[in-house]
């Protein structure tokens, strides 16, 4: 009879399962709508303060275009 060598994965896939297992309810239902919604501001933020940058300076270099 033909029996398949042990995995060397095996217990790897036993201790994911068992951290899976003990994962409590509030942990894996992920953040909530108002962290969801925190995080969405501050990235529109972030995102408008990139774009601000970047528009000055293509505005800066757009007043010295004639200089050059």
């Amino acid at each position: 009879m033909y029996t398949a060598p042990p995995s060397p994965f095996a217990s790897v896939r036993k201790v994911v399962f068992r951290l899976h297992w003990a994962t409590p309810p509030a942990a894996a239902a992920g953040p909530s709508k108002e962290e969801k919604r925190r995080r969405k501001r501050l990235k529109k933020e972030a995102k408008a303060e990139r774009l601000r940058n970047f528009f000055g300076w293509c505005a800066g270099w757009q007043a010295y275009g004639s200089i050059f």
